[in-house]
């Protein structure tokens, strides 16, 4: 869903209360401008920390998606992004190198500004650099995609990023090196359809955990809204 779906806290509160356990984001850059050379309609980056706080304060985990790459992207961009995805503990994140698709207006620019490296269309997936970026190599930008993806899923990263509530450890745990960092794991469990047999436990703990806390936040809800008691102006017989 886009941000701006936290412009009304009681409305996410209400998606937690219906059993929204999760959200995906494309935030895209932490940048202003490169949002505005994308015409993507989003709140402002600095705005973006205190949004995510809202759904992580109604127990709702966030995946965030981001691209790389744009005009205004350096080589110090990913381990700004790094950092920053650290300090607001986000659970997961997804990245992906800018890619001007045919037919697009950034196709058209790139190729009236001589920078498309080739049309080998297998290679425009967004995890292959097939333009020459303003400010870094075509290497430095895979190079610095591949990083971002080691990082996110080191033992001391995913560590550092994990939920501040007890209860959701064990599921973000498994969660985050099941993802990717069990390749190998995952060949061998398909191979022996033993998929089911190993997720569906960590899907069934974290439904129970997340029913558990929509009926803390349903109490919680109803103390709010009950209107306090209070003396009647007259008495009950006029």
């Amino acid at each position: 869903m886009t941000l701006d779906v936290t412009d009304e806290p009681a409305l996410v509160r209400e998606m937690a209360l219906a059993g929204c356990t999760g959200v995906f984001i494309g935030f895209e850059s932490l940048k202003d401008q490169n949002l505005a050379d994308a015409r993507k309609r989003t709140p402002r980056a600095d705005d973006y920390a205190r949004r995510i706080r809202i759904f992580h304060e109604l127990g709702i985990q966030v995946n965030g998606s981001f691209v790389v790459g744009f005009d205004g992207d350096r080589k110090n961009t990913f381990t700004t992004l790094m950092q920053w995805i650290k300090s607001n503990r986000m659970e997961c994140a997804t990245f992906h190198i800018l890619t001007p698709y045919p037919g697009t207006p950034l196709f058209r620019r790139m190729e009236a500004e001589g920078r498309l490296l080739h049309r080998d269309w297998e290679k425009y997936d967004t995890a292959h650099v097939v333009f020459r970026p303003r400010h870094m190599t075509p290497e430095e930008l895979l190079l610095g995609y591949d990083w971002l993806y080691r990082r996110l899923f080191s033992h001391a990263f995913i560590w550092r990023r994990r939920p501040a509530e007890f209860s959701a450890l064990p599921a973000y745990f498994a969660g985050s090196y099941l993802y990717k960092r069990a390749n190998r794991l995952w060949r061998f469990l398909t191979k022996h359809r033993l998929v089911h047999t190993v997720w569906r436990p960590l899907v069934e703990m974290t439904r129970l955990r997340h029913l558990a806390y929509r009926r803390r936040l349903a109490s919680q809800t109803e103390t709010r809204e009950t209107p306090a008691r209070c003396a009647m102006p007259f008495p009950a017989s006029v």
